[in-house]
């Protein structure tokens, strides 16, 4: 009884939760967002097939009951990205208490039932995919106590900050979730995974994507619009060099994607075994700055364009990648797990206001040639 008392004292340590009450919806978005530790290429194989199946089933819910507490036409969203893996799902405000529940003990103690694994054949085998995925995967071993292993070491509550986003009284989600105590109680993270890595082997799809790539320590308006200036659809640097000029592109795009240390600049070209010649490179390389140095006035307000459709009428195209979430548009979940993601990575929320810049021509021009001057190329 005493050591029941002392344990019952002792404070636990739970996921920091975050509200945002809105006035209006029909529903609820609850998103978790849990900080990676340091992952080897087979251990991210093995954190994805945890994750496709850590929401089948718990010791305190089983499918149908997960099922049930879901707003109908909503399902589980799970995407990892580079330094991050995101867990959401969406309620009817009624189902608050149970929707937060269900994410607390998938979160603390998925069964991974060995007769329901089910292995996922290696995701982004298009060349295209890779190309905006910043980590590397290989596959490696699956059963259930593996898959526990590994979730075990990602799942640490000072690394989770939980956000509910809907129409719900202010106070409210804080409450029903340190009433999810009990989840958490006895619950004790891994320090350690285990099993070795297997080596990574380049592979190069076909065609080759080339890359360039620029590291960003944090993402700011002004490689938005280079971003946008270099390769946002027709009548841009990458079109009129890649595809005009040289006639070697099937596809090519401009877009930054967060990285474990901050953001990455990537132009990513789909073309043929040439550009795998460093003359070739060298040759594509010059052909572009010499592009930047021909911007005008009509380039820039054309790309400023483009970003107010992004911003202001959450049109698609906004060359910024984070993870499987729309940027703008998208529903509840997408907007709560884009603030959180970019308050996480000290970058302001996306609005038209701080994310359509005032920069001059000749400020968007030295950004391109930085780029262009310091990326290193590879091959997906």
């Amino acid at each position: 009884m005493m050591l029941q008392t002392l344990l019952l004292a002792h404070p636990v340590l739970m996921p920091h939760l975050i509200e945002f009450p809105t006035t209006g919806g029909e529903v609820v978005a609850i998103e978790a967002l849990i900080r990676l530790p340091k992952l080897e290429p087979g251990h991210r194989f093995r954190l994805e097939q945890a994750a496709f199946n850590a929401v089948k089933m718990t010791p305190q819910y089983g499918k149908r009951d997960i099922s049930r507490i879901l707003a109908p036409g909503y399902r589980f969203r799970i995407d990892q990205l580079a330094d991050t893996l995101r867990i959401g799902l969406t309620v009817e405000p009624k189902d608050l208490g149970a929707g937060l529940s269900v994410l607390s003990s998938v979160l603390t103690e998925p069964t991974f039932l060995p007769d329901a694994i089910k292995v996922q054949s290696a995701p982004a085998v298009s060349p295209w995919l890779k190309a905006s995925r910043a980590f590397d995967m290989v596959p490696m071993e699956v059963d259930q106590a593996l898959l526990q292993d590994v979730w075990k070491f990602v799942i640490r509550p000072e690394a989770i900050t939980v956000g509910v986003r809907g129409p719900v009284s202010a106070g409210r989600a804080t409450q029903l979730w340190r009433e999810r105590e009990r989840f958490w109680q006895e619950y004790f993270p891994n320090k350690d995974v285990s099993g070795r890595s297997p080596k990574l082997k380049l592979d190069i799809g076909s065609p080759p994507i080339l890359l360039f790539s620029s590291q960003v320590a944090v993402l700011e308006p002004l490689d938005v619009i280079a971003a946008t200036v270099l390769g946002g659809g027709k009548d841009t640097i990458l079109w009129r060099v890649c595809r005009e000029g040289l006639t070697m592109s099937y596809q090519q795009d401009a877009f930054l994607i967060p990285t474990s240390g901050g953001w990455e600049f990537r132009i990513a070209i789909a073309t043929d075994t040439r550009i795998m010649e460093e003359d070739a490179v060298n040759q594509l390389k010059s052909r572009l700055l010499s592009s930047i140095d021909q911007l005008n006035e009509t380039d820039l307000s054309h790309a400023k364009g483009l970003l107010k459709g992004y911003f202001e009428f959450g049109q698609p195209g906004i060359p910024v990648r984070i993870g499987n979430t729309q940027i703008t548009g998208g529903d509840d979940n997408e907007v709560l797990f884009r603030d959180l993601y970019l308050a996480a990575k000290s970058s302001p929320p996306f609005s038209s206001s701080s994310w359509i810049p005032a920069s001059t021509l000749v400020e968007v021009k030295k950004r391109l040639r930085t780029i262009i001057e310091n990326c290193n190329a590879s091959y997906r």
